[in-house]
């Protein structure tokens, strides 16, 4: 009774926090331009009648001057004449509808094509780790269990819950079932901790930003324990002193613990792997980052070069976010960050919004081809492979 009720217990608490965080996503977002009057009205905007600058900027400079027509009143006013929100400014909302209408169509186009390479470099970085544990993998084999994973994180809990599919399906290539699972997912560490990577490099550009700043902690602390992770996983010395050997003995499991422990600290032997795998990395998230601005940028929100140390920083700490197991796709979770990275600084509500949306289109579409791989069975090995699979062999597992 005990499994099925810590099962309920955690789908619950994983709603709750899904249902939460897009309940405080959504709680602001409408299809219409609306303004708030100094009577505490809401009312909405049926035309900007003079854009003296583009509203959707949110620049305080220009923004008192914009005149518009409300829905409330005929005529025009000024935003400087709405009510004020805390930090001052006009307390009025761009909608769906017009951030959509303001976007530009031709960079978003070029986002979805700048993302296409990242699909190639993460499967060829998935070979390589598979290869490292002497498992025979081709190319070809690693890009269709690569597609398939990346679809069915559109369906699985997480940015990562398609990892639970590519290790099933990676394992059918193997009898070392146990070190073909351990390296799905030591690929996806690896990932990880690449964002962590760009995200601290982008801060680091941008050290006088009081803004930034108050991340660093956060990014201290992940580094600190990946770095700490490291040394213990991979240091001979560290691991004698901490006896983690003999820990791994007393664990429930311990067998298969060991062959997880094995399989992981086995890339000491594959050093300049992955340094390759983990460069990589960098190349792809860099890109698909860069692809993700391009698509924010299309959507209207600010550009100026010194913000794009920001754009990075902030989009890697999103898809961090996003990794958490709680929803598939981080779906409110992500966009719950994103609205406190992003939000008045680099675009209103509504961009901010599309900008979630957008992250997860250019990923969809372009994993999209790996719905074919279960659906025709690409991803079963060949009867070649299944023959020699099962001849007898002393590393066979049962």
């Amino acid at each position: 009774m005990a499994t099925p009720l810590k099962k309920i217990i955690s789908i619950t608490l994983r709603t709750v926090v899904c249902v939460a965080a897009m309940y405080w996503v959504l709680s602001e977002v409408s299809l219409n331009d609306w303004a708030r009057l100094p009577d505490n009205r809401e009312v909405t905007i049926t035309n900007w009648a003079e854009v003296a600058n583009d509203p959707r900027v949110e620049d305080p400079a220009q923004i008192g001057q914009v005149t518009i027509q409300i829905d409330a009143a005929p005529g025009t006013i000024t935003l400087g004449e709405l009510a004020k929100t805390r930090e001052g400014t006009p307390n009025f909302h761009i909608g769906l509808k017009s951030a959509w209408q303001s976007s530009n169509k031709r960079l978003i186009l070029i986002a979805l094509v700048m993302f296409g390479p990242v699909m190639l470099f993460q499967s060829i970085r998935f070979t390589w780790m598979i290869r490292a544990q002497d498992i025979p993998l081709s190319y070809w084999e690693g890009i269709k269990l690569s597609f398939a994973g990346n679809f069915m994180n559109y369906i699985a809990i997480g940015s990562t819950g398609g990892d639970i599919f590519k290790a099933y399906y990676v394992s059918t290539h193997t009898n070392r079932k146990t070190e073909a699972v351990t390296m799905v997912f030591l690929d996806r560490a690896v990932g990880l901790v690449s964002l962590i990577l760009i995200a601290a490099i982008a801060m680091l550009m941008k050290l006088n930003d009081e803004r930034m700043a108050r991340w660093w902690p956060v990014i201290g602390l992940l580094t600190a324990g990946l770095l700490v992770g490291t040394v213990v996983v991979f240091s001979r010395r560290v691991r004698a002193k901490l006896q983690v050997d003999r820990l791994i003995e007393k664990l429930p499991f311990s067998s298969q613990i060991k062959r997880i422990d094995a399989a992981t600290t086995r890339m000491r032997e594959h050093v300049p792997l992955l340094i390759s795998a983990l460069l990589i990395t960098l190349l792809l998230q860099g890109l698909a980052i860069a692809a993700m601005t391009v698509a924010g940028i299309g959507l209207g929100m600010r550009d100026d070069s010194a913000l794009l140390p920001g754009y990075f920083a902030y989009l890697a700490m999103a898809l961090l976010v996003a990794a958490i197991p709680v929803s598939p796709q981080g779906f409110g979770t992500m966009d719950g960050a994103l609205q406190i990275f992003f939000r008045g600084v680099y675009g209103n509500y509504s961009q901010v919004l599309f900008l979630g949306f957008a992250m997860r289109i250019l990923q969809l579409i372009w994993s999209l081809p790996g719905i074919l791989v279960p659906i025709t069975g690409a991803h079963r090995p060949s009867k070649d492979k299944i023959a020699a699979l099962q001849a007898p062999s002393p590393s066979s597992e049962s």
